[in-house]
């Protein structure tokens, strides 16, 4: 980077089947572009606290900030640590004032920043903008003041970002957001598990869609789905699953419509050729690819995903990020119980033709 070489140090325990040339895409967030710059130093609660103890907001500050500084120390980044600081300090005594130099790190403190530092300006900061007022009332609060916050690592809480414990015991589940689109996908899982009843009789294809994406394998998922809308069948997915899962040849899958497929789906120059090149995978992701598109326009699915996600009563906690040159201010407010809006789109971040890396996730376009 600027004329100088990076070096980048990977410990493994083993190596995976597919080799380790996957593993190098990304670290710690980091890509080698301008946009994903902003967002390279790892700030996220599970890079700054290791459990899911309750905390008060002293200690969280604390180590949000002592955290901070150890990451970024000795490295070009060593300035956030002051504007996490400052950040940090303008959230607890509620104002919405510039951080000078935060400019380059505005999609840091607002997509990951927020999740953290949203709790700490509801609880010490007395931010009631929002819903707060309708979120106090229904829990019979008249403040949050000495509440402390826990950071879930259950993944069984996959849509709630933190949870505030009030003072008579009460816990507050907290889903964190930005004001604009741009957050990380998002787990299927979660919506499946907060699912009505009653959406099964209005969307039963949609929320079989969401049923085999969030609860079957991330190979059988898709596979399924696949079937649904006719792409495949049975004598096709038994094919996939009898290929030799080593093979790097697309002859090997003896099935014309999995060949056709998996020659359609474009790779990057040179994959064919890389040693963690697999058929499998190949094909895996071209039939996701296919999947994607039908299911995103499928008005069950979007019915079904809706009805799931506001299907809910905990908060939503928005942090609205405004930068004027290189400062930045934060505010923030909240929704009781949380509000989705907009279009559920499923993403594509986990298939590839040389691996993959959980289930697909989804955003609200």
């Amino acid at each position: 980077k600027n004329g100088k070489s990076q070096h980048w140090v990977r410990y493994l325990k083993a190596i995976p089947p597919t080799g380790v040339h996957t593993l190098w895409k990304t670290l710690r967030g980091y890509k080698f572009s301008a946009g994903a710059e902003k967002e390279s130093v790892a700030i996220k609660p599970a890079d700054l606290i290791k459990d899911e103890n309750y905390r008060t907001t002293d200690q969280l500050a604390q180590e949000v900030i002592t955290g901070t500084k150890q990451l970024v120390s000795g490295t070009p980044e060593e300035a956030l640590a002051e504007v996490m600081a400052q950040a940090v300090k303008l959230a607890r005594t509620g104002q919405v004032a510039p951080i000078e130099g935060a400019g380059k790190y505005f999609n840091v403190l607002q997509k990951y920043g927020g999740e953290y530092l949203g709790p700490l300006a509801i609880i010490d900061g007395g931010f009631t903008n929002g819903d707060t007022q309708k979120m106090l009332a229904a829990f019979g609060l008249q403040t949050l003041a000495g509440s402390k916050v826990s950071f879930p690592q259950d993944t069984a809480m996959e849509l709630i970002d933190s949870v505030v414990l009030t003072p008579d015991n009460q816990e507050i589940q907290i889903s964190s957001k930005i004001s604009t689109a741009g957050g990380a996908a998002s787990s299927l899982s979660g919506v499946f598990k907060q699912m009505p009843e009653e959406a099964s009789e209005r969307f039963p294809q949609g929320v079989e869609i969401i049923r085999y994406l969030a609860t079957e394998s991330a190979v059988d998922g898709p596979l399924l789905v696949a079937r649904m809308f006719n792409i495949i069948d049975n004598q096709d997915i038994e094919s996939l699953k009898n290929l030799d899962k080593a093979s790097q040849n697309i002859a090997d899958l003896n099935n014309e419509k999995l060949q056709r497929l998996t020659q359609q789906q474009g790779v990057a120059a040179d994959t064919l050729e890389r040693p963690d090149y697999r058929v499998f995978f190949h094909t895996l992701t071209a039939i996701m690819n296919q999947v994607i598109p039908l299911v995103n326009n499928n008005e069950e699915f979007k019915g079904a995903m809706m009805a799931a996600l506001n299907n809910n009563n905990y908060v939503q906690v928005v942090t609205k990020g405004k930068q004027q040159g290189d400062a930045v201010s934060l505010d923030y407010y909240t929704k009781f119980p949380a509000v989705f809006k907009g279009a559920p789109q499923l993403v594509n971040k986990s298939y590839f033709a040389t691996g993959q890396k959980g289930r697909i996730g989804f955003k609200l376009k």
